[in-house]
């Protein structure tokens, strides 16, 4: 793989780490990169562009690697670091090329650090795989800023969307804060169809594990947290999700059989000067890990045909929905009217049984008006 990307996991990561915890047990690139055949999650750290380019991986191993692993049955590998580039174009560069690879083998790419631009680098890899992918931000504001200009944090929606060529299928938003958002962008997303979710509509927040589910791509922006519990932000917020809200979110990431790779961006270590968002970090890719590890298998892995199927009637003869329920997993999904053969990986939209109650009350779920509105 692109070894000319990576720098190794710091020698001090190399010490003697106490039985069960996850510095014993993750595979570093330390002489040699680690096999990535058979691995399930890869870690890798994304520079600054600056001369402490890896403060904020290599933190976040601080803070992961004593950490006690679960009764999981999966291997997790740490690449090391992204190596400086010139700037950020030779970052997103890289992140692509590693991320294609990572991918390649079946392994989810972590990629964790500052800036929020690279994530893109990840969505590029999709394309070459040409893949069609659902992707999930995460985030206090709606970045729909001028796509003309590099991508950044203002702006990295706006280049999701219109990077060519298009192999996005879908796209959620999650936890943004009203004030923070103008009502023209607002309605620029109603008008292409993208499901937008502010912080109050996730709580109690398993009502996000579907809108999660439903990714191929997760990005979570450090400023969805608010800042009580994640300082490293360029502005301090004193509301957004909880620290307990952003384990839950990762480990729902996690628990998804459709996700195959995870963006945790917009770390400003400058900020974090006790470590506490560091801490924030390791303990959501512990949940993350712990999700992956619990993972049963249910589509698009297994076919709809292996679910429980229920059928409720539409009023007004408008039809019928039909609802898959897992026996494994016991989470739900509606099924796509008139699904095109290509996109058979989106056929099911993931819902929760809350969706399936209202539908046999009589009433037509938010869910089902989604699914109409971007017309799939």
């Amino acid at each position: 793989m692109g070894i000319e990307w990576l720098e190794p996991v710091p020698l001090d990561f190399s010490q003697q780490w106490p039985a069960e915890t996850l510095g014993a047990s993750i595979e570093r690139n330390g002489d040699e990169l680690p096999d990535l055949r058979g691995a399930r999650i890869a870690l890798i750290g994304v520079p600054e562009q600056r001369a402490a380019a890896h403060d904020v991986a290599d933190s976040v191993r601080r803070a992961l690697y004593p950490l006690y692993g679960g009764p999981w049955d999966l291997r997790v590998v740490d690449l090391g670091n992204l190596r400086p580039g010139r700037d950020r174009v030779d970052t997103l560069v890289a992140v692509e090329e590693l991320a294609l690879e990572v991918l390649k083998y079946g392994c989810i790419p972590v990629f964790m650090g500052a800036g929020s631009d690279w994530p893109l680098g990840v969505y590029r890899a999709y394309g070459k795989m040409e893949q069609t992918i659902n992707a999930c931000l995460i985030n206090s504001r709606i970045s729909l800023g001028d796509d003309y200009s590099l991508p950044d944090r203002s702006n990295l929606l706006a280049h999701l969307l219109t990077h060519k060529p298009f192999h996005l299928f879908h796209l959620s938003h999650l936890a943004h804060q009203s004030y923070f958002v103008p009502q023209s962008a607002l309605d620029l997303a109603e008008k292409m169809h993208l499901e937008v979710h502010r912080v109050g509509e996730m709580q109690p927040i398993h009502r996000a594990e579907p809108w999660l589910r439903d990714a191929d791509m997760a990005i979570v922006h450090n400023a969805a947290v608010r800042a009580a519990d994640a300082p490293a932000q360029h502005e301090a917020n004193p509301n957004g999700l909880s620290g307990e809200s952003f384990c839950a979110l990762l480990r729902f990431a996690g628990f998804s059989d459709k996700l195959s790779s995870l963006c945790l961006t917009d770390f400003v270590g400058s900020r974090d000067l006790d470590g506490q968002n560091a801490h924030l970090w390791a303990q959501g890719l512990w949940y993350f890990i712990d999700g992956v590890a619990g993972r049963v298998a249910d589509f698009p892995l297994r076919p709809k045909s292996e679910n429980l199927k229920f059928t409720v009637l539409l009023p007004d003869d408008q039809g019928e929905m039909v609802f898959y329920k897992s026996p494994y997993s016991l989470r739900w999904w509606v099924e796509v009217p008139n699904n095109p053969s290509e996109n058979a990986r989106h056929q099911l939209v993931p819902c929760s049984m809350e969706d399936y109650e209202l539908a046999q009350s009589g009433s037509i779920p938010n869910v089902w008006w989604r699914i109409v509105r971007r017309g799939l």
